[in-house]
């Protein structure tokens, strides 16, 4: 589980559970009319995967059935059948409700190599860091998450490895999809020797429990480049033993682009991308020998214009542009304009793409939008932009290396995709 997404759970958590008012069925109806009126005005191929008339009458069948339901509940199954449209980026924003339910169970985890694992938590369950899950409330993990898979938009069987495990923090999200009750999530773990052992995982109060809410993660002495300039857009290492370009491309921003967006404000606030790509380019002439990595896999937002452009540079080099000279590291939480990017070297170049298929498509709906159902005042997401990545409609990028991280590799901050390409003759 990556940083972001454990420092999200965390503000959920020291919320603290508070009284809201609970919408009546009028106005979710209402709400559910605007949401069935505006969307597919809004979003150019909503009906690629399911029909118009299940969608209308999947949203009628909600709205029937509001009375007496809670907000989160309503919400949730409002949820359950946008995920049927298979779009990443259409969804319903529950955090709020979430956050009013006051109900977060401070659990981190992540699908690695080994299967899942707990790899961030909080104080109060700290035998549980590092070891692995052996089940959830009786189910084996894929079981559990097949069943959470209604509340998931699956463009890809990624999906549920990428979103499931953090769909699990919440209890009503799991009773609601019919494998648990209360507030309380059973978890028979193992450690590595493959003792067993189980854990009752539920919601704490921050209030009450300021010291068994204590947030652990793991944090290695030694991490390698993936996790050393995470807070940065972009930036370039020259690995000069091994001859290895490292670029890591957190976002699809640059100054270049904002300014020519018209943004000026923002542009200022993010560097330049023109001295990183000649940069590269200048050592990939220079050394001949030496080879590209560029690191997509914490990147899921901007726009692909730069990427794109590297793309062409790279092409039009035929002494770099050859087979083991030029890498692109992809997991299953690469998304958006990095999906594009990664596509682009896959059909213009004589890259090789390792690690982990993304759990976005490369054909894909891009460019989120929102709008705000009045009533409830949820943002309700939705791509905007076709995307035409590929010939064809394939499910995932195809991964010619494939390294699934391994937990141990986690935990101890080394990056066995970057390994490989050090270790190649």
């Amino acid at each position: 589980m990556n940083r972001l997404v454990f420092s999200v759970f965390l503000l959920l958590l020291v919320t603290g559970q508070r009284a809201y008012a609970q919408r009546d069925a009028a106005s979710w109806r209402a709400d559910i009319d605007v949401l069935r009126r505006e969307l597919p005005k809004r979003h150019p191929n909503l009906f690629r995967y399911y029909s118009r008339e299940a969608f209308e009458r999947e949203l009628e069948q909600v709205a029937a059935q509001s009375e007496g339901k809670t907000d989160l509940q309503i919400g949730l199954a409002l949820q359950a059948v946008l995920a049927k449209c298979r779009d990443a980026n259409t969804r319903v924003e529950l955090s709020s409700l979430f956050q009013q339910s006051g109900k977060v169970i401070p659990l981190g985890l992540g699908w690695y190599a080994g299967g899942l694992y707990v790899s961030a938590t909080v104080k109060r369950f700290a035998p549980a860091m590092g070891m692995r899950v052996v089940s959830i409330n009786g189910l084996s993990p894929e079981a559990m998450l097949e069943q959470l898979g209604r509340f998931i938009p699956q463009e890809n069987a990624e999906a549920l490895r990428r979103d499931g495990p953090m769909w699990l923090r919440f209890p009503q999200v799991v009773e609601q999809a019919g494998v648990g009750r209360g507030d309380t999530l059973a978890i028979l773990l193992t450690d590595d020797a493959g003792k067993q052992f189980g854990m009752y995982f539920h919601p704490i109060d921050f209030r009450k429990d300021r010291d068994g809410a204590q947030p652990l993660q793991f944090t290695p002495k030694e991490p390698d480049l993936r996790w050393e300039p995470v807070k940065q857009v972009f930036s370039l290492h020259w690995l000069e033993a091994q001859q290895i370009i490292y670029v890591q491309y957190n976002g699809c921003f640059s100054r270049e682009m904002l300014l020519a967006m018209g943004d000026s404000a923002s542009a200022m606030q993010v560097p330049l991308f023109q001295p990183v790509l000649d940069s590269m380019l200048a050592l990939l002439d220079a050394y001949p020998l030496s080879r590209l990595f560029f690191d997509l896999r914490f990147n899921s937002m901007g726009h692909p214009a730069d990427g794109l452009r590297l793309v062409e540079h790279l092409t039009a080099r035929p002494l770099v542009n050859q087979p083991k000279r030029l890498f692109v590291a992809v997991n299953r939480y690469t998304a958006g304009p990095a999906v594009e990017i990664a596509a682009a070297f896959q059909r213009q170049t004589k890259a090789a793409l390792l690690g982990e298929p993304p759990a976005q498509r490369p054909n894909h709906t891009g460019d989120p939008d929102f709008l705000v159902l009045p009533n409830s005042r949820l943002q309700v997401f939705y791509g905007t932009r076709p995307v035409q990545a590929l010939p064809g409609d394939p499910d995932a990028l195809r991964i010619d290396i494939p390294i699934e991280m391994p937990f141990q590799a986690f935990r101890q901050g080394r990056d066995p995709m970057l390994d490989y390409v050090r270790n190649m003759p």
